[in-house]
């Protein structure tokens, strides 16, 4: 039986409370008709189909026949953008700042004095004749992004104003650029526009080992450092000049941002911006332009977005928040993401990054940059121990493509390990983490709007993906690194060679033209240029031969819905040097990392550091998809290493179906179960056709109502975005059980049941449920 409606008595334990609905703008029938549901609106938006809601948790399974609804989406919660890892720099080590001209003209003497990561994305050239971001408003999606020029003094001046979206009940501080936020979102304005030397003590550590690894970061004997402090340590954004405004998303107590939230900061920049290009005045509304004031603004001339967060998606390119990505670009903001810090393997690369608008940055790991921090961590010459290898490499945990559609992701990739940066307090950190890599991109950005002020949005997005330089990082494939390495001046010689060219062609500069993807993404893998595992006697073994420090080499394992268990293997580990030669601290092995089969962010069902061989990992009950098996040669190496690897499958028969039906979107069949007095343990799995290896993946839901008609405890813990849903009960009580199979996103349209039409057999969500006891 399939229920639409009436289910309002059955919903009482509802864990979900908060949901997006999708409606045709602008979406006042819905609005009104939330009244009858005890429904809150917690934003309508402005650019977009959809508003964001509360409803009392036993209504939760009436929205989607509301009149006007068309989808209806759980408001999934962001986790909140963090570091890889960081290192304080102790305050006792700094003994006087440098701004303004003299610290330019300090930078315009010693030309090589410029943050070694500026010299290789070429931006030093541009500062140096004076495009440096000057009037160029770049609009900040964080934790909210300090001003206080006495503490933050990277960013005086830089912060002209900012809105909060966190709630009163959820964060006392109301501010967007108080210092007492997170740091996060200070950290990446400080990489973007930072502007301020530091006098550093003659002893430091950190500047014994610049002088070693990157003697051009330091400029020594500084007239105006005080004795004792003589050494200038640059701490310099990419656009120095450029002007920030700060939208809070996250709360300064910590946590995530739920998905409505982040939409909501993303849909208010495309007001503030279409109010500028309609003529709109860009003067502040409301506040003091203080730390806890700041300006207000309806209308202004936002050029750039950064947004280093990002979370899940079923639906690459095509969800809200990717959607808006390219609304973005209309009206004339180019927005720069993060990957992601997913690790190595493939397809980890989460919503907004894979946005068909966004200019999503990998992070690069430079060999100067990992060098310095371990010696901050291990002490003087351990970096080199630590970082033999003398080539750039791309990160270890930045997010790799392709998308689930098969375009290649990240789009082009940027230093974000060990990057010198301030927090809200004042603290100067090294912080590492594709948070960092998307600023030094936004910067870029900046950089070339000052300087082509005629450019479009597009333009501007394309420009820092096509000059990307593929050579900077050894040993990266397209999927690890993008396009390569940004490249400013290039970008800038591209732009101006085709500044007069705003074509509406497809934002996405790595489609396959106007070819749209395959419903499986095993074949959206193969437009990408990556083959599946072939199994033959569910077996399948390779060569890896010769991988340089930090070169991955990926593989994509089918798993089916019989699939029981992988077994991965490596063998014959093979390094090309001898021990003697190897990394002074571990040798040389190599880093194993097999996630599971949902796309778009990374669950690891194996991680580990391999030295010798044979060693076999276990990855039972992987989910129903492609899994993903990446096999690095670790970026501590000294030299190349080989090795066999081995797959294996075991596949189970499942048994007898207790049920199987067909739901569309909106739609929830119910299944009765009987469980028989003393029964130990029952399993539920709930499966269907469109999982994990499908494009889109569909979302269905098991919820459980327990004898007595209640919601059993955990009885939404099969409403996750796993694929098959499974539950356990451990000593279940005896008696009927309700299963509701809850269509909760189907991609597909289900036919009217009363239609003459064929298309029914072929249209919503095929599943099938197996009760075990």
């Amino acid at each position: 039986m399939t229920l639409a409606v009436g289910l309002t008595s059955l919903a009482q334990a509802a864990e979900t409370r908060s949901f997006i609905l999708e409606c045709a703008a602008p979406c006042d029938s819905v609005v009104a008709a939330l009244e009858a549901l005890d429904g809150e609106v917690a934003y309508e938006y402005k650019n977009i189909g959809a508003v964001a809601v509360t409803v009392p948790a036993d209504r939760r399974l009436d929205l989607r026949v509301l009149a006007g609804v068309k989808a209806v989406h759980k408001d999934r919660i962001i986790a909140a953008p963090g570091p890889v890892e960081s290192v304080e720099i102790a305050a006792s080590e700094i003994g006087a700042i440098v701004q303004g001209r003299p610290l330019r003209d300090a930078m315009a003497a010693h030309p090589e004095g410029f943050v070694h990561n500026l010299r290789l994305t070429g931006a030093d050239a541009l500062i140096s004749v004076g495009i440096r971001g000057a009037d160029v408003l770049v609009a900040i999606i964080d934790t909210g992004t300090a001003n206080n020029p006495a503490v933050v003094t990277s960013l005086a001046s830089r912060v002209i104003g900012g809105e909060n979206f966190v709630p009163p009940a959820l964060d006392p501080i109301s501010s967007a650029t108080s210092t007492l936020n997170g740091a996060h979102g200070t950290w990446v304005g400080s990489a973007i526009a930072g502007n301020v030397g530091l006098c550093f003590f003659d002893t430091s550590l950190l500047v014994a080992s610049l002088r070693t690894h990157a003697p051009g970061s330091v400029i020594p004997d500084f007239p105006l450092c005080p004795p004792g402090f003589k050494n200038l340590v640059p701490l310099v954004g990419t656009a120095p000049q450029a002007e920030i405004y700060a939208l809070k998303v996250f709360s300064s107590r910590g946590g995530g941002s739920p998905t409505s939230r982040v939409i909501a900061a993303m849909d208010r920049v495309v007001t503030i911006r279409r109010n500028f290009n309609d003529g709109l005045p860009f003067v502040p509304v409301s506040g003091a332009g203080t730390e806890s004031d700041p300006f207000v603004f309806d209308s202004a001339p936002i050029e750039i977005v950064n947004m280093s967060l990002g979370g899940p998606t079923l639906f690459a390119g095509s969800d809200l928040v990717d959607e808006l990505t390219q609304v973005m670009l209309d009206v004339g903001i180019t927005v720069v993401t993060s990957a992601g810090n997913g690790g190595q393997a493939a397809m980890t690369g989460g919503s907004p990054g894979t946005g068909r608008g966004s200019l999503t940055s990998g992070a690069a790991s430079l060999t100067s940059n990992e060098r310095v921090l371990r010696d901050l961590q291990l002490g003087l010459g351990a970096g080199l121990r630590y970082r033999p290898a003398n080539h750039h490499q791309v990160a270890p945990f930045s997010s790799r493509g392709p998308t689930a559609d098969g375009r290649m992701d990240p789009d082009n990739s940027a230093s974000g390990l060990a990057v010198l940066v301030q927090g809200p307090s004042g603290a100067l950190e090294i912080v590492s983490g594709t948070s960092l890599s998307a600023p030094n991109t936004t910067g870029g950005a900046a950089l070339l709007r000052q300087a082509d002020p005629g450019a479009s949005a597009r333009e501007i997005r394309d420009a820092l993906i096509e000059s990307a330089n593929p050579s900077i990082l050894e040993g990266a494939g397209d999927i690890d690194q993008g396009h390569g390495f940004v490249d400013f001046p290039a970008a800038l010689a591209l732009l101006t060679g085709h500044a007069d060219d705003d074509s509406d062609s497809d934002s996405d500069s790595d489609s396959d033209g106007d070819d749209p993807p395959s419903d499986r993404v095993s074949e959206n893998i193969a437009r990408a240029g990556f083959d599946m595992v072939d199994f033959e006697a569910d077996a399948f073994s390779t060569r890896i031969t010769d991988l340089i420090p930090g070169q991955v080499a990926h593989f994509f394992v089918r798993s089916r819905e019989d699939t029981d268990r992988l077994r991965i293997t490596l063998d014959n580990i093979e390094p090309e040097l001898p021990p003697g030669q190897q990394n002074f601290f571990f040798r040389d092995d190599l880093l194993l990392e097999v996630v599971d089969a949902p796309t778009s962010f990374a669950r690891t069902r194996a991680l580990a550091f391999v030295r010798f061989g044979p060693a076999t990992f276990e990855v039972p009950d992987p989910q129903t998809g492609i899994v993903r098996v990446a096999v690095m040669g670790s970026w501590t190496n000294a030299g190349r290493i080989s090795a066999d690897l081995i797959v294996e499958q075991e596949r189970n028969s499942q048994g007898e179906r207790t049920a199987a039906g067909r739901v569309g979107q909106g739609e929830t069949d119910f299944v009765e179960v009987e469980i028989a007095p003393g029964t130990a343990r029952a399993v539920l799995e709930l499966s269907w056709d469109e999982h994990w290896g499908h494009y889109p993946t569909d979302d269905l839901d098991l919820i459980l109502i327990d004898p007595l008609g209640a919601f059993a405890a955990g009885g939404f813990r099969g409403a996750t975005l796993d694929s098959p849903e499974t539950l356990a009960l451990n000593n279940p009580r005896a008696g009927t059980w309700t299963i509701l199979v809850d269509g909760f996103t189907v991609h597909g349209e289900v036919a009217d049941d009363d239609s003459d039409s064929d298309d029914h057999a072929d249209a919503g969500s095929e599943w099938q449920l197996r009760v075990t006891v």
